[in-house]
């Protein structure tokens, strides 16, 4: 897929607003009792909780992000929003509850960071970018492909953990329903007494609740095919955006970021927009997107 520098653009504002929500502020956490990947090996993120130092190192996060969005020296713009997002993260996880909310925020940065990198190494070298792509076009590149290996990791995880009887295994799903219907009730995050129909149906549909979460499995672990074209990564950001909007409905967790880098990068409707205005106009008949 090579786009258009317009486009290019509104994946880097998607990805910085995403980025934005998470560190425009001090961490919520001001400790961490049970360290977590890199806190464990030493490292401390408490600074992260300081009101104080939130005030001078926002700002500058922010126009490290302004400078990206306008691809202005991102191998060292990328850098600070990148160790924010990261230990956000980590300080969040090692606060005794683990989550993966913003794993996929730091990653997309990481994923720029490295891409900037890259080219700065092939433009040292005098070498040409893969594929020809532009810089613009390698970053892009880049993030889809380390979003789209989170779903193949996540499904080859759910094959190995079940010993390969995950479809079987489906209709305990509803058990996890009322283990976050209980959660609700102690006042938890989690879904309200409203869904116990849905658990009580799936354990009494065993077949039903296999080809409904047995469906998702293959989308997941064939989501690399969702960077060959922009057909497949239509169909592929499509069904994966239904995806965690069904677990929102049913389990009440967001993926609200995961959405957002699906709609701008894979989805991508402005460029289907404009693809259908283009062969509208008349003027146009013999002319197409990249």
């Amino acid at each position: 897929m090579r786009h258009q520098r317009w486009e290019t653009f509104l994946f880097r504002l998607g990805i910085a607003y995403i980025a934005w929500r998470t560190i425009s502020g001090p961490s919520q956490k001001i400790a961490q009792p049970q360290p977590h990947g890199m806190a464990a090996w030493g490292m401390d993120f408490t600074w992260l909780g300081d009101t104080n130092l939130a005030h001078w190192l926002v700002p500058i996060w922010g126009i490290c992000l302004l400078l990206y969005i306008f691809d202005i020296v991102p191998v060292i713009a990328l850098l600070p929003p990148l160790i924010a997002s990261f230990g956000h993260g980590t300080l969040w996880n090692s606060s005794g509850s683990i989550g993966h909310t913003t794993q996929i925020i730091t990653l997309a940065l990481l994923s720029q960071w490295l891409a900037a990198i890259w080219v700065q190494y092939c433009q040292l070298r005098r070498k040409p970018l893969p594929n020809d792509f532009t810089a613009q076009q390698l970053a892009a590149d880049w993030a889809r492909q380390v979003i789209m290996s989170t779903y193949v990791v996540s499904a080859i995880s759910k094959l190995l953990q079940s010993k390969g009887l995950w479809v079987e295994d489906a209709p305990y799903m509803g058990l996890q329903i009322m283990k976050a219907l209980g959660m609700a009730k102690y006042g938890d995050y989690g879904p309200g007494r409203e869904l116990e129909w849905l658990a009580q149906f799936m354990l009494e549909h065993p077949l039903l609740s296999q080809i409904a979460i047995g469906a998702a499995l293959p989308l997941e672990l064939f989501a690399f095919v969702g960077l060959l074209n922009r057909r497949m990564a239509l169909f592929f950001g499509i069904g994966l955006f239904l995806f965690h909007s069904t677990i929102t409905e049913v389990l009440h967790l967001g993926f609200v970021f995961h959405k957002i880098l699906l709609v701008v990068l894979f989805i991508n409707p402005v460029w289907w927009l404009a693809r259908g205005i283009q062969r509208r106009t008349p003027n146009n008949e013999h002319r197409t997107l990249n």
